[in-house]
């Protein structure tokens, strides 16, 4: 029995520092929508920069990522946002201002909906 309380204690240990080692990024003043793509759970957050037909977008990995391959979770991102930019733009052209991977998981897209 000790052994056991022993080990789940050091995996409990472990679990801990590898959640610290990757913040949970977020942007204020945002809506938070889960989406799952490619059996993926992601954390969409979309909200105005304040300009007019401008937006911010951050896509965060809703699952714990270890030694995450940082080309592929930028691909993986690239499949998540077209949507959320359809549905923001309704329909309408759109420029994107800028776009990346932050922390390694993390993606963020600045946007703008033209008329």
């Amino acid at each position: 029995m000790r052994k056991t309380v022993v080990a789940l204690a050091k995996i409990l240990t472990a679990s801990l520092f590898l959640a610290a080692c990757a913040p949970k990024a977020s942007l204020d003043d945002t809506q938070v929508e889960m989406v799952t793509v490619d059996g993926r759970k992601y954390e969409v957050r979309l909200g105005s920069t304040g300009t007019p037909n401008e937006y911010r977008l951050l896509i965060v990995r809703g699952t714990l990522v270890i030694n995450a391959d940082s080309e592929m979770e930028a691909e993986r991102a690239q499949n998540v946002y077209p949507r959320f930019i359809e549905r923001t733009c309704k329909g309408r052209p759109h420029q994107i201002m800028s776009e990346g991977l932050s922390g390694g998981v993390n993606y963020y897209v600045l946007f703008r909906c033209q008329a």
